[in-house]
């Protein structure tokens, strides 16, 4: 019965121990979502539109749109749109990351919404900024992470989790101390 229960807690260990690892084996930042580095912004001031590498193929072309009030007159530091057209095309970087610097009209007003979609994956990576008038002050509290994902992880902070490992770990050994020690008892 004692070696059943072993035979158990090992393989419960096992998979404890390589469960991590195959969950670290997918990519998930491939398809990410595209992020402003500030969700409020003023009129006649500049944002930033940041996409984490991974997000899109490398090279890819990425057709973006801007919809808003007078989304037509917003100018990106990276191409210049004409006054009638809410549409450009840009590539993605070699890592399959995207920044565009966005000059917001002094007029502009209200939300207005980015979105850019893979020519070849067809992901589409839409993004809300909010524009505030010039004379009214921004202030943001953005709780999001640094790298432009959501935090979604564990709250327990790690060092608990290699201590309840190392626990587990200390009374495996101290299982395998006391089944040798009965083992010389019984042969003695």
């Amino acid at each position: 019965m004692f070696k059943k229960i072993l035979a158990a807690v090992a393989v419960t260990a096992g998979l404890l121990l390589v469960a991590p690892t195959a969950a670290n084996a997918v990519d998930y930042t491939n398809g990410a979502q595209c992020a402003f580095d500030s969700s409020v912004a003023r009129a006649g001031g500049t944002a930033t539109l940041i996409c984490i590498p991974g997000t899109w193929i490398p090279g890819e072309g990425i057709d973006w749109t801007v919809t808003g009030e007078s989304g037509s007159s917003f100018r990106l530091a990276s191409f210049v749109t004409a006054p009638s057209s809410l549409h450009f095309v840009k590539h993605s970087n070699a890592d399959g990351s995207d920044v565009l610097t966005v000059t917001i009209p002094s007029s502009a007003t209200g939300t207005y919404a980015f979105i850019g979609v893979g020519q070849t994956s067809g992901h589409q990576c839409p993004a809300t900024l909010t524009i505030l008038p010039a004379d009214h002050a921004v202030t943001v509290s953005d709780p999001g992470g640094s790298s432009g994902l959501p935090d979604t992880g564990s709250v327990v902070a790690g060092w608990a989790a290699w201590m309840g490992g190392s626990l587990i770990i200390l009374g495996l050994i101290a299982l395998a101390i006391v089944s040798w020690a009965r083992r010389v008892k019984k042969t003695s």
